[in-house]
């Protein structure tokens, strides 16, 4: 939804779908907007409790844990089919996720924001993200470069499950393979593999959002979000935003 300053604030309801980075602070934004009594719609946790809620319970309970990591099985990884099966069925989970969201939209009165995944940027269904891009507000935030770097150090510290385009992850674990000289997939230790390829993900993902705001929305510096007391204010940040596009 590509707007003015002068459109967006003359909306009669506002909708609005927050992307970036995981700790970029899409879901604490989200919370403040519930708590100003905005409608609030978590793709994570429609994903879990909704399009995976089978999956995810005859695994582990947990959805980041029903994720993955890919490697070593007797490290806690998963076989090189399982970890694409799981990959896929997160995707698809996701994609459905982001139609409900709409569909959500179009049954409330209230202001409405969308905290999205941080694979958001991943989906290839272009006619998906137009018809979401058609009614909320692409809101991307963008991470300071001090922040970027903490995004970076937590993945170092706290490797977690990922969500990675096949082509991607084909490509990467090849290369981790060679670069590490080991003799096939079944040698990779998930988490040293985490902490690698992390930072890869991390700038192939830039530019999507980037894409995607371009597309459908805005960007809008983390930075201005932080100390942001009231929706008023938020509202504000949003629009100049938009008088700068």
């Amino acid at each position: 939804m590509r707007l003015t300053r002068f459109q967006f604030l003359n909306l009669q309801r506002k909708a609005v779908t927050l992307m970036g980075m995981s700790g970029v602070g899409k879901s604490y934004l989200s919370e403040k907007l519930s708590g100003w009594g905005w409608a609030h719609y978590g793709c994570d946790d429609e994903i879990a409790a909704t399009f995976l809620t089978e999956a995810v319970a005859k695994t582990t309970g947990d959805l980041a844990a029903f994720l993955g990591k890919p490697g070593d099985p007797a490290k806690g990884g998963l076989t090189r089919d399982e970890y694409r099966r799981r990959q896929q069925l997160y995707m698809n989970g996701e994609m459905e996720s982001l139609r409900t969201a709409k569909r959500a939209l179009q049954n409330t009165n209230r202001d409405f924001a969308v905290d999205s995944t941080g694979s958001i940027c991943e989906i290839e269904d272009e006619a998906l993200l137009a018809d979401l891009g058609g009614v909320t507000l692409f809101v991307y935030i963008k991470a300071s470069a001090e922040e970027e770097a903490e995004i970076l150090r937590r993945a170092q510290a706290f490797p977690k499950p990922l969500y990675f385009p096949p082509a991607f992850f084909d490509d990467h674990i090849k290369r981790y393979i060679e670069e590490q000289d080991l003799f096939g997939y079944e040698q990779i230790d998930p988490d040293a593999f985490s902490r690698w390829v992390f930072p890869h993900l991390f700038r192939a993902r830039l530019p999507k959002y980037q894409r995607l705001a371009d597309m459908y929305g805005v960007t809008v510096p983390s930075a201005a979000l932080r100390d942001v007391g009231d929706e008023s204010a938020l509202i504000e940040v949003i629009a100049e935003a938009l008088d700068a596009a």
